[in-house]
């Protein structure tokens, strides 16, 4: 599948996947959907994040960076919950998406959540909302602006 396909696949479905914890019988649902504002991805995360569907939002962001796509935005506004285990696993994507030259930025992330971050030792900044995000994509780029 081409970076295009990939990329209207991605922004025409929504990402929905349910998984249950056979232990705990406890329900873990992460809906993740994407837009595009310009030369950035803004990747909605809606629910909770766990271990058990990780894979889901790995695969987004993979399927991104692929195409070259590699300004992204997380917008955490509605996500309900964050695996602590996997705070590393975004710090890592952060690095990943530097090195490929572009950025991923976290934004709109609750107390809870940021809380949770903090915990675990996520250093990078975390943006108010996606348009804080956004802005600081601009401030690097110079005398272009988002309208």
């Amino acid at each position: 599948m081409g970076c295009k396909t990939v990329l209207t696949y991605l922004r025409s479905h929504v990402l929905s996947k349910e998984r249950t914890n056979e232990r705990t019988n406890a329900r873990g649902v992460v809906m993740i959907g994407i837009h595009q504002i310009h030369d950035v991805s803004i990747v909605d995360i809606d629910g909770d994040l766990s271990r058990h569907n990780v894979n889901d939002f790995d695969s987004t962001l993979t399927s991104l960076s692929r195409c070259q796509y590699t300004n992204v935005v997380l917008d955490c506004e509605k996500l309900k919950h964050l695996d602590y285990r996997l705070v590393q696993r975004i710090a890592d994507r952060i690095v990943e998406f530097q090195c490929n030259g572009g950025d991923l930025k976290v934004a709109g992330v609750s107390k809870y959540v940021r809380y949770i971050m903090e915990a675990m030792g996520l250093e990078e900044e975390l943006y108010a909302s996606v348009e804080d995000a956004l802005l600081s994509f601009e401030k690097g780029r110079g005398d272009e602006v988002l309208q």
